[in-house]
């Protein structure tokens, strides 16, 4: 086997693996005892952030399996006693389902427009935990702290979205089309 061929089957198992395995970080992340007072708060939230900003690029580097493995980790390493596991996995789904179907509106269009879906889908993430957390339990939790930690993972997204967009494998759907955003005031598109 020629050397450029072992290089090129490692760049292609490197591209394959790379969502999972950054995923795999920021869920172990979570876990981390970080000193800063809200940015801790922030960290279970922040897989929620790779699947959206990986789902855009390449989600079929994020398959179904892998988002429930790494969903039912989350939920285990964070969840206690009475905790229903499961919840965050079918949140990861739901997020990778929902930027699939919009792929074509928030790829190639400004930062602020993903921001703006980001911030929408993780607040249905949040909404989506704390009501089947809620029901499951039984009992009432208090919704502070799911709502400081939105806000501070769609705070804390502007930095670490360019981060992830410049760690992800390059797609094609990236590269803005040719005629989007082309026209000047008073001309219409064909």
């Amino acid at each position: 086997m020629k050397a450029d061929g072992v290089l090129a089957a490692l760049d292609r198992w490197g591209r394959a693996t790379l969502p999972g395995a950054v995923l795999l970080f920021f869920v172990l992340l979570t876990l981390a005892p970080l000193r800063a007072p809200y940015l801790s708060d922030a960290l279970p939230l922040l897989p929620a952030l790779v699947v959206y900003q990986f789902s855009l690029a390449t989600p079929e580097r994020l398959p179904g399996p892998l988002l429930l493995v790494m969903g039912i980790l989350l939920d285990l390493l964070l969840g206690g006693p009475g905790a229903p596991v499961g919840v965050s996995a079918l949140g990861f789904v739901l997020i990778r389902a929902a930027v699939v179907a919009n792929r074509r509106y928030l790829v190639g269009v400004p930062f602020l427009f993903q921001w703006f879906g980001f911030g929408l889908l993780v607040w249905g993430f949040v909404v989506l935990v704390w009501s089947l957390t809620a029901l499951f339990t039984w009992t009432a939790v208090d919704p502070v702290p799911a709502m400081i930690q939105y806000v501070v993972v769609v705070v804390i997204y502007p930095l670490l979205a360019p981060l992830l967009a410049r760690v992800r494998a390059r797609d094609p759907l990236n590269v803005p089309e040719p005629s989007r955003g082309t026209a000047r005031p008073g001309e219409t598109s064909p």
